[in-house]
């Protein structure tokens, strides 16, 4: 979630402390149990109302879901009233007036039972849910673990529905939303194991910080070969490799070329939560697959592209908690990357980029010795970037930490990198000083150079899409604020601001996957939208079936989605049986990008260049202009200034508002 949040004042039970709020809930509850009389019944309906209409009663449609189950018991009751009370029967039915009443208590004292549930579940927060059991300690890692996978299905859940809405999937009825649930609990079974896996690692690496055995002796790969699975080819090959204590090292090569995987083998992820190796991975003496892994979370911290994964805290007060020694340090750290601010927020409720920011400060609070840190800076605004080595150099300077680095931001990083070591394919080809790493043949050899040129391309003609003073609010928290834009044909329009600002929601809500609260949104033909993590978008088990997916909604003939399935995995290059969450993060956005193009009149990318070397930067850009030239628009929210700069125009969204917007000059000549 995006822009910054205004708290939203309690009303009815959210006015009473976590604790007692459970208590009066937990009591109510108990009495459904016991409470036999008509007129107890009704009393405990009338609190049910009044408790859930004063707490929440913009969810009107919600407090149906407690009716209708109220109904049918009270039906249930009176169609099988007690035989001995007489009245009219009829085959196995029996209806009396001792049913009739049997049937007003049970379904009266439910419906307000339900009432009452609901109001808690809607004004409780799963963060304030976990503080009112957090008094029974033996129960709290079970409680935390829980709540964390209620919040990661929450997400995912949402994620889903959005990615079906922008594929053409109408939820505009109760047998249309029954229906749509088929291929959206298809999609969330294969997501429950993905994410299990990693729940755990993030479980395990969020122990209380302790002294860990070992000696400084640096970290040690011998001989490492890595795979996946049996069922995959190996992804390195008989790595040698020694980090000093101390050292800054800078990890460079194209995509996959395995630098994830070096860094996710020298933090214990692999073997413990994924894949298997050969070899021998030591880290200050230590033998990395024979120490637990919550133990050697304490000395080396690996911190994975995806933020979400290396998050276990439901708050962000709560996530830094589990890392630093103290408050004071966890709130120093959150300063630094400008999330102080966000203590009470939800980890689910951050934008990508203020993920990133939490989970790095997470990582130089946790006095971990040895830091493997894989594409730290993609998915941050240039003053995060900024904040983040500001960070690392302060903490490098007081405490002897050694960092492992992979990232495209090159330029920012040589300055403070002493080794660079390259891989290509699964091996090592290279360990060289800075100086000998940053010239043109080894730039381009590691895809770290991205020469975009502006095509020529047709003047900006209709409005295809448009924004008229848009407010969205969502779980009652305002996010956009009278946002007014729109996009023309044949234009690229660039979105940029810091991270936060409300540039997703803005475009999540043009695309039509978020309903605004007020304000009016218009398109002439269908929009795409390809998500900042674009594993979330996935719904289908292979690649062919997920090109297939949008083309069926639409109803394309056999032989047209045939010939787009066939383009999607010729563009792309990737194995038609291959599932979409076992992808690298580039070939899963190229695999969203294609996709999402069913004949669309609009094109938004989320950080499009977020995993992509040079090579994947040129060409995504080439079909962008294949777009433009087609008379589409194309929408990027990026932080890329490069990519901007081929914009048509530039707009800036802070704090949910517009509050620049620039047209590109092209200068004649």
């Amino acid at each position: 979630m995006d822009a910054q949040q205004i708290p939203v004042r309690p009303k009815g039970l959210g006015l009473l402390p976590p604790v007692l709020r459970l208590v009066v809930v937990f009591l109510l509850g108990v009495l459904y149990i016991f409470v036999n009389d008509l007129h107890l019944a009704a009393l405990i309906l009338l609190i049910g109302v009044v408790v859930y209409f004063t707490s929440c009663g913009e969810n009107k449609k919600t407090s149906l879901a407690a009716v209708f189950p109220g109904v049918m018991l009270f039906i249930y009751n009176l169609i099988l009233s007690p035989p001995h009370a007489g009245g009219v029967r009829w085959l196995v039915f029996t209806i009396n007036r001792a049913g009739f009443e049997r049937g007003l208590v049970t379904g009266m004292r439910l419906v307000g039972v339900m009432l009452i549930s609901f109001a808690w579940l809607i004004v409780t927060p799963l963060p304030q849910i976990y503080t009112s059991l957090a008094w029974i300690k033996p129960i709290r890692p079970w409680v935390l673990e829980l709540l964390r996978g209620v919040q990661i299905v929450k997400r995912e859940f949402i994620a889903l529905t959005q990615s079906l809405i922008i594929r053409g999937l109408k939820w505009d009825s109760p047998l249309a939303n029954i229906k749509n649930l088929v291929p959206l609990a298809m999609a969330i079974i294969p997501r429950v194991a993905d994410n299990a896996q990693k729940t755990t690692f993030a479980m395990q690496s969020h122990q209380p910080p302790k002294v860990v055995r070992g000696t400084a002796q640096g970290i040690q790969v011998s001989q490492a070969t890595v795979r996946y699975s049996p069922r995959l080819p190996d992804v390195l090959h008989q790595v040698d490799l020694t980090v000093q204590p101390g050292e800054y090292i800078y990890l460079a090569g194209a995509d996959r070329a395995g630098k994830t995987t070096l860094l996710r083998l020298m933090g214990g992820v692999i073997p413990r939560i994924m894949g298997e190796f050969k070899g021998r991975v030591q880290v200050d003496g230590l033998i990395t697959h024979e120490v637990p892994l919550a133990e050697l979370c304490n000395l080396v911290r690996y911190v994975a592209p995806e933020p979400f994964s290396s998050i276990y805290g439901l708050t962000v007060g709560q996530e830094i908690t589990f890392l630093a020694k103290d408050e004071v340090r966890a709130r120093h750290y959150l300063s630094i990357m400008g999330m102080e601010h966000l203590w009470h927020r939800e980890t689910t409720k951050l934008s990508g980029g203020q993920q990133v920011r939490l989970v790095l400060a997470g990582a130089l609070a946790s006095q971990a010795k040895y830091l493997l840190l894989d594409s730290p800076m993609q998915e941050l605004d240039p003053e995060g970037r900024n904040d983040f080595l500001y960070a690392l150099q302060t903490l490098r300077s007081q405490a002897d930490v050694t960092v492992v680095l992979a990232d495209p931001f090159w330029r920012e990083l040589s300055p403070f990198s002493r080794r660079v070591v390259v891989l290509e394919e699964g091996c090592i080809c290279a360990d060289l000083a800075p100086e000998k790493f940053v010239t043109e043949d080894w730039l381009q050899r590691c895809h770290l150079i991205t020469h975009l040129e502006r095509f020529n391309r047709p003047t900006p003609g209709d409005v295809l899409a448009r924004m008229e003073g848009v407010h969205v609010s969502l779980e009652g928290n305002p996010i956009l604020h009278g946002i007014d834009l729109c996009v023309r044909a044949g234009e690229l329009l660039a979105i940029m601001g810091p991270n936060g600002s409300g540039k997703t929601t803005a475009m999540l809500t043009l695309a039509g996957a978020i309903r605004p609260t007020r304000g009016k949104v218009s398109a002439k033909g269908r929009l795409a939208f390809v998500f900042q993590d674009v594993k979330l978008q996935a719904v289908a088990d292979t690649v062919r079936n997920e090109l297939a997916l949008g083309p069926n909604i639409l109803r394309w003939t056999p032989e047209r989605v045939e010939a787009f399935v066939q383009h999607g995995l010729d563009w792309t290059g990737i194995p038609a049986d291959t599932c979409p969450l076992d992808l690298h993060p580039s070939q899963a956005r190229m695999l969203a990008i294609a996709a999402c193009n069913t004949d669309i009149s609009v094109l938004i990318l989320d950080e499009p260049t977020v995993g992509l070397d040079s090579q994947g930067i040129l060409k995504l850009m080439r079909l962008v202009n294949e777009l433009l030239q087609q008379g589409k628009g194309v929408i990027v929210i990026t932080h890329d200034e490069e990519v901007a700069a081929l914009a048509d125009r530039i707009v800036e969204i802070r704090d949910g508002r517009v509050v620049e917007e620039r047209v590109h000059v092209v200068a004649k000549t």
